[in-house]
């Protein structure tokens, strides 16, 4: 009964089980809601609004005693070290709920997950900066082929093929810039795909989490 309860509440967690209604005071279990916060790894100010809520809506004051026991079941759940390196990997804050002798297993695992999610991330934000830095070159060189179709056009102004000439300065400049730039960032994708790689292959002969 305990973790279907649990199980139920852990569907509302993102979506506002702290902001509970007048009839879920009432009838809230307290240590399945305690338990759920331990689950998910939230600190233990995470009761303040739930207890806020209730006072307001229901006049109910917030069975403590139930709830961390609860809180310390979910715990039990949430503080090991596969758990940690889920969190960490999957680009999660850890709230420092995490005590005694497995703690420091647990923040290991954390740290080493949220390295691979860096890692991870610093890939995929070189990988948007080519796709972008690709997109500036095309637009360069559409300007450039207007330009250069304007100057040559018969009925240009004397006055307006020296703003093309001028403009084709400019545009190829950016061209340039724009390409170095993408040859940096080529150099770059290639040194971050290769240390995450070489990390994942630590992590895998490692067999840790």
């Amino acid at each position: 009964m305990l973790k279907h309860i649990a199980a139920i509440c852990g569907l509302l967690v993102l979506t506002g089980c702290a902001g509970m209604s007048k009839d879920e005071c009432l009838y809230a279990d307290w240590r399945a809601i305690g338990y759920e916060d331990g689950a998910a790894g939230l600190p233990v100010s995470a009761v303040s609004d739930r207890r806020a809520t209730c006072a307001r809506k229901a006049g109910i004051t917030v069975d403590m005693a139930e709830y961390t026991a609860g809180r310390a079941q979910g715990l039990d759940l949430y503080c090991e070290p596969s758990r940690g390196f889920a969190v960490g990997s999957g680009g999660q804050t850890y709230h420092g709920v995490c005590s005694g002798p497995g703690e420091a297993e647990f923040s290991a695992a954390y740290q080493a997950g949220r390295q691979l999610f860096e890692m991870e991330r610093q890939v995929a934000n070189i990988e948007d900066d080519i796709r972008n830095a690709r997109s500036d070159l095309r637009d360069v060189e559409q300007y450039i082929a207007d330009a250069e179709a304007g100057l040559i056009a018969p009925d240009t102004t004397v006055e307006d093929r020296v703003q093309f000439v001028a403009d084709l300065k400019t545009f190829s400049e950016d061209k340039g810039n724009i390409e170095t730039a993408i040859v940096a960032l080529n150099r770059d994708q290639v040194r971050a795909e290769r240390e995450l790689r070489d990390y994942r292959d630590y992590l895998a002969a490692s067999g840790q989490y």
